[in-house]
């Protein structure tokens, strides 16, 4: 009996144990650090979870060092959080042969969120040196990591944690959670992606994904449970539902494992319950909370809280910490700023967004060859000499001689709907002759949060389908952020593959607009949705729906015979002939529709054909593996995902490949007269013919005009003679 309670004992300590590694990369892109100088250091914040306790923690070290540097006055120091708990000898040996060190970080050191930092004591002779000697450098590996030996608390069955322990901000990790359903209805699907949506707003750059089951509690870890009340799960109690539910409960597999339910006494109340737990309209607290239904704020087009607005200027402190606008040293690192754009905004008027730049520095004059360069995407857009004469003029005629202000213009073709602003700094060293002592860094650079991005007057139109917008910002579903304007279709036999595949899409659409999609309709058939953006998910065999939209299905482009919607003269003409020609039912006797390919799948839109300027996107797979897999690509591999354009792509191995770059449609809000002079620009030839024409008639007015003022003359001097 004893044995066997040890035994039960161990059992519950092993599933309370774990091991993981994060890499440096994951708490910093730029995490291929290059240390130079006599004393170069490079740093990265990380932080541990509030449901585990760190047994022990280990960086795992890859780096390179120049081989001049002398092993016995050079190292490199580990230092955590101010103290330095490490020093790695640097023996002299080839520069291109990587060396891998494990250093124990102390748990005595360890806090909430942390900094590590690596600094480099380079040395290159024992007489006098040069500070910033091209010899003195050692680079830090992105493969580089830290090693997690962790335990799981077992935490109380309290909803005041929300949202943790789902989702844990000190966790840089990608977010999994999945959803026990049930046999669900359109309500409770609805449910539950809006907080599949809420999850994916939290989890930001992250990314979140999202697995589905019937009616199986997970072995291990957390899940969210959207249930009816006359449900049960075998291992738990439900709540009784005395209107919208959410409660706590423990995972009986898993004793750190925690369950989010989410119930009620019909299909409504568990949606409203779900979107109250995403609005957080009210504080919750305790395992079970009845909360009240939550109408939330109506939204506008294109106001999602992660993209910058389009009708006011955008100061840069409303997208970053002010703390991170200011950085030191002669080659700092770069100042990064996040971008979200909408998708839809048009470069047909405006090619560039103008910048009110205002910076700081603390160059003294030209000598000391200063300069910010303004990039998008590590392209370079603008070159600033900084303390010329030009720059110096300026300082005296601006107000405020603290910052320097520049008009700084950046492509619009450059800023995608993700996009990435940085300003680079950088000093030229002055000339230190040796044995003058130590270098002392005390350069200071500054972009003031005041500065602001325009985007006001640029109109939204956009050539569809497009495939990359819809997978880098969901777009057309995102440009309303709660999703009010889409219908998410879905079969009466659907299964757990198109259950997750729903789910990880939404918590996608979430992280690109911030905001949960408490709007989103899910049916199983198109009834009722002609005014809606439709997204059709199945496997298996195809829907009814969607056979009968074969002819509305994009061609591959090797037997497609139409052409792109934006081609112009008489080739755009040719086009859209060709195009209304291919959507036919004379179609179907030159070209099958496009299907899954075995163990893949297949992403395709077109205009919908119950309402024009509507969309529908297609994510169907030849099976439920299939399915999962491209929404896996699309959604985790940010190399293959970029490969996602057009009108067409098929999924499969892992790879996707763009069959299609038609576009047949627009949508947009241009007025009367921008439509005009738009499809004039894009149509010279049937602009000139027009002013042909109007050449044409008005030479006939004039001569109607001059003829009859002849005759006018001819009568009255025939008049005059009689």
């Amino acid at each position: 009996m004893a044995w066997a309670q040890s035994a039960q004992t161990g059992a519950a300590a092993d599933a309370l144990h774990r091991n993981y590694a994060v890499s440096l990369e994951q708490y910093n892109r730029y995490a291929q650090w290059n240390l130079r100088g006599v004393d170069g250091s490079r740093g990265v914040v990380f932080g541990l979870r509030d449901d585990e306790r760190v047994d022990d923690l280990q960086l795992d070290l890859a780096y390179r060092y120049s081989p001049a540097l002398l092993q016995e006055l050079s190292h490199l120091n580990v230092v955590l959080n101010g103290e330095v708990i490490a020093s790695l000898p640097l023996p002299g040996r080839p520069s291109d042969e990587a060396n891998r060190a494990q250093v124990v970080l102390p748990l005595a050191h360890l806090q909430p969120y942390n900094f590590l930092e690596l600094q480099l004591i380079g040395h290159y002779t024992m007489g006098c040196e040069d500070p910033l000697h091209p010899e003195l450098w050692a680079n830090i590996d992105a493969s580089s990591r830290l090693l997690f030996d962790v335990e799981r608390l077992v935490l109380p069955d309290d909803l005041g944690l929300l949202p943790s322990p789902f989702f844990d901000p000190r966790d840089v990790r990608g977010l999994e959670v999945p959803f026990v359903l049930g046999r669900p209805s359109d309500k409770r699907l609805e449910a539950a992606g809006i907080v599949a949506s809420w999850l994916g707003a939290l989890s930001g750059y992250r990314g979140a994904r999202f697995t589905a089951l019937s009616d199986e509690i997970p072995q291990q870890g957390h899940a969210v449970i959207v249930l009816g009340a006359n449900e049960s799960l075998p291992g738990i109690t439900l709540p009784e539902a005395e209107g919208p539910t959410l409660a706590m409960r423990a995972n009986p597999h898993d004793p750190a494992g925690k369950l989010l339910v989410i119930t009620g006494r019909n299909d409504d109340e568990i949606r409203s319950a779900a979107a109250s737990l995403a609005l957080g309209a009210q504080a919750l607290s305790g395992p079970t909370a009845t909360v009240a239904e939550v109408q939330g704020v109506p939204r506008k087009p294109y106001d999602a809280p992660n993209w910058l607005p389009a009708d006011r200027p955008v100061a840069l402190g409303e997208l970053l910490p002010l703390r991170e606008f200011t950085v030191s040293g002669y080659e700092p690192g770069p100042i990064s700023v996040g971008l979200r754009l909408p998708p839809d905004l048009s470069d047909w008027r405006t090619k560039a967004v103008p910048m009110n730049l205002l910076y700081r520095h603390s160059a003294i004059d030209a000598d000391d060859g200063a300069t910010l360069d303004v990039l998008v995407n590590q392209q370079r857009v603008q070159h600033i000499e900084l303390a010329d004469n030009e720059e110096n003029a300026r300082r005296l005629l601006a107000r405020d001689g603290s910052a320097l202000k520049q008009k700084v213009f950046l492509p619009l073709s450059m800023l995608e709907s993700q996009a990435e602003l940085q300003f680079r700094f950088h000093y030229r060293p002055p000339f230190h002759s040796e044995c003058r002592g130590s270098l002392i860094d005390a350069r200071r650079s500054a972009i003031d949060p005041r500065s602001t991005i325009d985007l006001s007057g640029l109109p939204h139109h956009k050539a569809m389908p497009d495939l990359a917008a819809f997978s880098t910002s969901g777009f057309p579903f995102s440009r309303m952020a709660d999703l009010s304007e889409t219908a998410v279709v879905m079969r009466t036999d659907a299964h757990e593959s198109e259950f997750a595949a729903f789910l990880t899409l939404l918590g996608r659409m979430g992280q690109a607009t911030g905001h949960p999609a408490t709007g989103v309709t899910v049916q199983r058939d198109t009834a009722g949705v002609a005014d809606k953006d439709l997204l059709l998910i199945e496997a298996g065999t195809r829907s009814e729906t969607l056979s009968g939209w074969d002819r509305y299905l994009p061609l591959p482009e090797r037997t497609a015979t139409s052409r792109s919607a934006a081609d112009a003269g008489i080739g755009g003409w040719i086009g859209a002939l060709a195009e209304r020609l291919a959507r036919s039912p004379l179609r179907s006797s030159f070209a099958r529709p496009i299907a899954a390919p075995a163990d893949g799948a297949y992403v395709a839109g077109f205009q919908s054909p119950m309402q024009r300027g509507r969309s529908v996107v297609v994510v169907a797979g030849a099976d439920g593996a299939g399915l999962q897999a491209a929404v896996e690509s699309m959604i985790a591999d940010d190399v293959q995902s970029k490969r996602l354009q057009g009108s067409l792509a098929l999924v499969r191995e892992g790879r996707i490949e763009s069959l299609s770059s038609s576009k047949s449609y627009y949508v947009g809000n241009l007025s009367f007269y921008q439509t005009i002079a738009w499809f004039m620009s894009r149509h010279p030839l049937l602009l000139f013919v027009v002013y042909l024409l109007g050449a044409v008639l008005i030479a006939i007015v004039l001569y109607l005009s001059l003829r009859a003022r002849a005759q006018r003359r001819l009568r009255a001097g025939s008049s005059d003679s009689q």
